[in-house]
């Protein structure tokens, strides 16, 4: 006899969800699925030193030439200038040597 409509699909869902409980036919119920290997954790290696100002003006440079490439884009145009906010010393008014360049670059 005929499996039912909702038998079928009660077997698919399961099936799907990887619970092979309900298959006839799968390769998991003929035992051809490759069994499941444990995974193994990556050996923990030491963080290395982050630089943030450093960071910060390489995605500045990085954000500057996708804006250059895509002037319509106002998300990277919106990341540009947060980035540069958030490069400019505080309450100084004036800009590091490097960040000089760049808002002219900017700016041309």
């Amino acid at each position: 006899m005929a499996d039912s409509n909702a038998l079928r699909m009660r077997r698919a869902r399961a099936h799907k969800a990887g619970d092979h409980s309900l298959c006839r036919r799968c390769a998991a119920v003929r035992a051809e699925a490759e069994p499941l290997h444990g995974v193994t954790s990556l050996p923990q290696q030491p963080a290395p030193p982050l630089d943030p100002p450093a960071e910060l003006r390489a995605l500045a440079s990085r954000l500057a030439a996708a804006h250059e490439a895509d002037p319509a884009n106002s998300l990277v145009a919106r990341e540009l200038r947060m980035t540069l906010q958030a490069l400019m010393p505080k309450g100084s008014e004036n800009a590091d040597a490097d960040l000089t360049g760049l808002f002219s670059a900017l700016q041309a």
